[in-house]
């Protein structure tokens, strides 16, 4: 096992640079996830440390091994693919075994290491299979079995279940997280689905356009986002996002937008610095609510919005409403949906709000 450094690294492809400065710090262990839109840099940063691209600058250290330019076969890290990249002339068994072959591992060992992992994975009895005889799922377990029976001390994974379906993806996700606690490999996984980065990562990179915006824990990145963009790609369905002024009103702060305002809650003020000044309120679909409760705590929060559509996912529905020229979107208990044009009481809890500069999109509360 191995932790894995990259410091100051970029990437240039021409005049285009597609990682800037990178720095990262995994520690031995650890499940890391790389995550961004598509053309973010996250693909490009984890085939710098495979060493199937070559860096432009800076550092990547394994262990203590400075890999800048040490091959990939040298730098004891196995690969699972997007598109799993097994070999279709050959079995399952000679698939897992193929990377042993070339290393000349012993024929008992391999057969020991084969076995063992196809057992931990649920595919003993699929080894003499042709990888055009298998399911979708089934090829991915061949493809981790693979990079499991090298006994590496990192695992790098590049989007490895996008090719699923969506129960398999759910299912799959599961196993692979099991799967890394129970080895305690240095894992680092890249994948443009941030429901993945969030219930698989012990930490997550979010990235935009080649540059790192936050690195932090799942809840941390929900709770405090850095920024508008992190903020508007973790978290499903994605925050709302309304322009408002931030005024004194009689000595009490106020946030006025396009056809609200709020009284702000106490202790916020020296965050949001001086009333007059334009800033973009971040409110969650969950934090918009019908709690009886929190509508009787705070009857100045309640805003009546009139429901344009709804959509009933069982335990749970999405009611979508326009405030001001604004689309937002609700998340409310399934048995409290409204029916299309119903007018509806909805609480805005601005004890969790977000608040970020109109300008540079950073977080200021």
């Amino acid at each position: 096992m191995a932790n894995v450094v990259l410091k100051n690294v970029w990437k240039k492809f021409g005049q285009v640079v597609a990682v800037k400065d990178f720095n990262l710090e995994i520690q031995d262990g650890e499940f890391v996830v790389l995550v961004g839109p598509s053309g973010c840099g996250k693909t490009t940063t984890l085939r710098m440390v495979a060493g199937l691209e070559d860096i432009t600058q800076g550092e990547i250290y394994i262990g203590e091994r400075l890999v800048n330019d040490v091959p990939p076969k040298d730098r004891d890290i196995a690969m699972v693919f997007q598109n799993y990249a097994l070999y279709p002339h050959m079995n399952v068994f000679d698939n897992m075994a193929f990377g042993l072959k070339m290393r000349k591992v012993p024929k008992p060992e391999i057969k020991r290491r084969v076995e063992e992992v196809a057992k931990l994975l649920g595919i003993e009895h699929l080894l003499h299979r042709k990888p055009k005889e298998l399911s979708g799922g089934q090829r991915q377990r061949v493809a981790l079995g693979r990079a499991i029976v090298r006994e590496p001390k990192v695992f790098l994974m590049d989007e490895p279940l996008s090719n699923l379906d969506a129960k398999l993806r759910v299912q799959m996700r599961a196993e692979l997280t099991r799967l890394q606690q129970r080895l305690g490999v240095t894992t680092i996984y890249v994948t443009h689905d941030q429901v993945e980065a969030m219930t698989m990562g012990h930490r997550i990179v979010v990235m935009k356009d080649g540059v790192i915006q936050q690195i932090d824990t799942p809840m941390g990145l929900y709770e405090r986002p850095a920024n508008m963009f992190v903020a508007g790609f973790i978290g499903s369905p994605p925050m709302n996002f309304l322009p408002v002024v931030v005024e004194q009103d009689q000595g009490t702060l106020k946030v006025k937008g396009d056809g609200f305002s709020f009284p702000l809650p106490q202790g916020i003020e020296k965050k949001l610095k001086a009333p007059g000044k334009e800033l973009i309120l971040g409110l969650r679909p969950e934090d918009i609510t019908v709690d009886q409760a929190l509508r009787e705590k705070k009857p100045e929060w309640v805003f009546t919005v009139k429901a344009e559509v709804v959509e009933p996912l069982g335990a749970e529905g999405l009611l979508y409403f326009s405030v001001g020229q604004q689309s937002v979107t609700a998340r409310l208990p399934g048995a409290s949906l409204p029916r299309v044009g119903d007018t509806v009481p909805l609480v805005f809890n601005l004890d969790r709000a977000h608040f970020f500069e109109k300008e540079s999109g950073k977080a200021v509360a």
